[in-house]
This record gives C-alpha cells, sequence and structure tokens, in this order.
C-alpha cells in the first residue's frame, strides 16, 4: 500500500484434495459460503471506524479552538458516525440470530467508506495551521488517513460492486 503496510494477500490452490470431515460447507457451494461471509466482513466497524482517530483529534482541535467551521464539522460526522454504528449494531444482530443480510451489509459498508472518504477529505479543509502540540498529532493523523483513503472503497467489494449488489435486490439492473 502506499503508506508501507501489507494487508492482502492472494493464494490459489489447484487439485487440492480437502477430506469431507475438513469442507466447510456442502461440495461446489463454494462461492455461496463466500457471500454468506462478506455479511460480517462489510457489516463490521472497521468498514468505517478506521478513521476515528482523526475525528478525535478533530474535537480535540475544536474544543481547543472552537471555530464554527470546526464544530459544526464535528457535529455532522459525529452524527453520520453515529448512525453508520446503529446500522452496524443492525446487522449484528441479525448475524447473531443466523440471518445472512448480505444487502444490508453491501449498504453499511458503502455508506461506510463514502462517509471516511469524505470525513477525510472535509477534515483536510479545517486543518489546523497553528503550531503546537495538539497540530502535530493532527497533521499525523490527517497524513495517515490520506495515504490509506483510497483503499477504504476497495476493500470488502467496491462501492460499485456493492451497489450493484443492492440494485439487484431492488430488481434493477
Amino acid at each position: 500500500m502506499m503508506n508501507g503496510a501489507h494487508h492482502f494477500n492472494e493464494t490459489i490452490l489447484d487439485d487440492v484434495f480437502v477430506p469431507s470431515e475438513r469442507l466447510v460447507g456442502q461440495p461446489g457451494e463454494g462461492w455461496s459460503q463466500v457471500v454468506s461471509e462478506l455479511g460480517y466482513e462489510r457489516s463490521g466497524p472497521e468498514r468505517f471506524m478506521s478513521i476515528f482517530p482523526l475525528l478525535a483529534a478533530l474535537v480535540r482541535l475544536a474544543a481547543a479552538d472552537p471555530d464554527v467551521r470546526r464544530v459544526v464539522a464535528v457535529g455532522q460526522l459525529t452524527a453520520r458516525l453515529w448512525t453508520l454504528r446503529r446500522m452496524s449494531i443492525a446487522l449484528l444482530t441479525r448475524l447473531a440470530r443466523g440471518e445472512s443480510p448480505e444487502v444490508e451489509a453491501a449498504l453499511v459498508k458503502d455508506l461506510g467508506t463514502r462517509f471516511e472518504r469524505e470525513a477525510v477529505e472535509i477534515v483536510r479543509g479545517l486543518a489546523a495551521r497553528r503550531p503546537g502540540a495538539e497540530t502535530r498529532e493532527f497533521d499525523t493523523l490527517l497524513a495517515k488517513c490520506l495515504l490509506v483513503a483510497p483503499a477504504f472503497t476497495l476493500r470488502g467489494g467496491t462501492n460499485e460492486i456493492l451497489r450493484n449488489v443492492v440494485a439487484r435486490s431492488l430488481g434493477l439492473r
């Protein structure tokens, strides 16, 4: 990744024998298994919480220098974050009951990653320019988020794929 981190791998196995006692699910149903697992991957808070340290730094900065634009941005971003959190909890409740909310998880992931990318841009527009300990921390967190932001909409399926999942559930193509 641009920030030097390594997170993704691909492994391809051909002609591998799997004993029946080691098989997950039913033979030939691998795709269904993968799709159901995506409900877990896409609904979790890591899809919208990876920028939380930056948001917390923005709150501290706004408290130290209560510029109206910062205070309004904190309120708006907090409201969106809270909504995503509630949606994620609702999905986790359904998953715990054994349901498979793939479409709803796709929506949470799409909304969450768009929130993260938009939030980083909003925060960048509010970046402090007065030097101080709190601004150095803020600038460091902002720089880290700017480096990883392009990957937000890729992990767990691109937003275009997620929107197709939602559209198909609505009978749209």
